[in-house]
C-alpha cells in the first residue's frame, strides 16, 4: 500500500526544519530511520511506502520512506497519538528531490491528512523515484 504523508514546514518547531525538503534529503542520507506522527490509526503494514508531500511553499512530493512496522500508540500527544516507524530511501529521495512530483499533476490535488495514493498516480511517483 502507498500513502501520501503530508508535512507542513510551518508546523515544525523553530530550528527543527525536519519537514523542509533539503533537511529531509539530509536525513535520508544520515539518519533515515524515523518515527512519523499520525493523528489516527491507519491500516499500514511493513513494506508500505510513505510518499512525503511538502505542503508549503512548494506543494510537491519530494521524499519516500518504507514502513517497518504497524502503527503504534504513543502517549503524551493527544493531537497525534499514533506513530509509525519508516526508513527514508536515500536514493529514491535523492531522485525525488531533484525531480519532485508537483501536486497539481496528481488526481488528488487537495489531499487532507494521511491518505492512500490513488492507483492512477502511483506509476508517476514510482517513475520519479526510480523505483
Amino acid at each position: 500500500m502507498d500513502w501520501l504523508f503530508i508535512v507542513k514546514p510551518a508546523d515544525s518547531p523553530p530550528g527543527d526544519g525536519s519537514s523542509a525538503k533539503d533537511r529531509m534529503l539530509e536525513l535520508a542520507e544520515t539518519a533515515p530511520r524515523r518515527d512519523w506522527c499520525l493523528s489516527r490509526w491507519r491500516r499500514m503494514a511493513p513494506g508500505d511506502r510513505l510518499w512525503i508531500y511538502f505542503a508549503s511553499p512548494v506543494r510537491e512530493i519530494a521524499a519516500v520512506a518504507e514502513i517497518e512496522d504497524e502503527p503504534y500508540e504513543a502517549a503524551g500527544s493527544p493531537r497525534q497519538p499514533w506513530r509509525v516507524t519508516a526508513t527514508l530511501d536515500p536514493e529514491a529521495t535523492r531522485r525525488l528531490h531533484r525531480d519532485p512530483v508537483p501536486l497539481h499533476v496528481l488526481s488528488n490535488r487537495h489531499p487532507q491528512g494521511v491518505t492512500r495514493v490513488k492507483e492512477e498516480d502511483l506509476r508517476l511517483l514510482l517513475d520519479h523515484a526510480g523505483l
